[in-house]
């Protein structure tokens, strides 16, 4: 007599072929199933961006390297801001429904609340499902429910898809005048201080790489209504001249942009890292 145990590993091999062999048979595809995509569209093909709320009209370029905003302002954009923003053509889902056959009023879709078009490819923003909060998206003829996180990224306008560097590297700043301190690149490629003694050359390249590399914490449309403390200069390799605003450095350091109308806000902490350097800071 077979005991139990037995005769149980007998019925879980015979279940094991019998599954292997319909699955082979039928083929039965197991797993996740990829949903169908809601455009053939690949973001590595997408050079223009442009966006179209109540409140912005934004128009992005690819210069083959990096985002720039051309419209309102010319100023580099934040990739990865803009990257983000381009993933909802890999967006995927079941939920689709021809236009023609709804009422696109009922759905928000009549008059939407933003538009994203990339290159030739439009896509419209509607009203939220109750149900599972999705949002409705429309391209061409076809509407489709998406996770909504696409419309709150886009509501944010340009200070969302800004650079948030003081002065971004592929604009080659050259000088850097502050309240106490000038510093210039050399032709060498050096930044080096001319009214600096007592500074290391580590403490007055630290200082430039700040301005270019440090991001602020937000952006924010620049407040004309306030008085600036200080002006701060900064001259390019083209030779254009850029003009900034100290406005605050307490509780937070916040220095304006007039030129493209933004003001970039970053903690107190970092005066001695973009406004003035300490003489007896030690590099090491």
């Amino acid at each position: 007599m077979f005991s139990r145990r037995w005769i149980i590993n007998y019925i879980l091999i015979v279940l094991i072929i019998l599954f292997t062999y319909v699955g082979n048979r039928f083929d039965v595809e197991t797993g996740y199933q990829k949903q169908p995509g809601i455009t053939e569209l690949k973001s590595a093909e997408i050079d223009t961006v442009e966006i179209k709320t109540a409140d912005d009209s934004l128009l992005l370029r690819h210069d083959g390297n990096a985002w720039d905003i051309e419209s309102p302002i010319r100023w580099p954009a934040n990739n990865i801001n803009v990257e983000r923003l381009l993933d909802v053509v890999n967006s995927q889902t079941e939920s689709r429904l021809d236009a023609a056959e709804i009422d696109l009023a009922t759905l928000g879709l009549d008059f939407p609340r933003a538009m994203l078009r990339l290159n030739d490819t439009q896509v419209l923003f509607g009203a939220t499902n109750n149900i599972g909060g999705r949002r409705y998206t429309m391209i061409d003829s076809t509407v489709f429910l998406l996770p909504d996180i696409h419309l709150p990224f886009i509501s944010q306008g340009l200070t969302g898809l800004v650079d948030r560097r003081l002065t971004p590297r592929k604009l080659s700043p050259s000088a850097l005048k502050l309240p106490r301190l000038e510093i210039e690149r050399s032709a060498e490629g050096e930044w080096e201080a001319t009214n600096g003694d007592g500074f290391t050359p580590q403490q007055v390249a630290q200082l430039a790489e700040n301005w270019q590399g440090l991001e602020a914490i937000r952006v924010k449309a620049f407040d004309a209504g306030n008085t600036p403390r200080q002006k701060i200069e900064v001259l390019l390799a083209n030779g254009e001249g850029l003009e900034f605003f100290l406005m605050s450095i307490d509780p937070e350091i916040v220095i304006a942009n007039p030129q493209i109308g933004l003001q970039y806000h970053f903690g107190a902490d970092l005066y001695y890292q973009l406004i003035a350097l300490r003489r007896d800071e030690n590099p090491d």
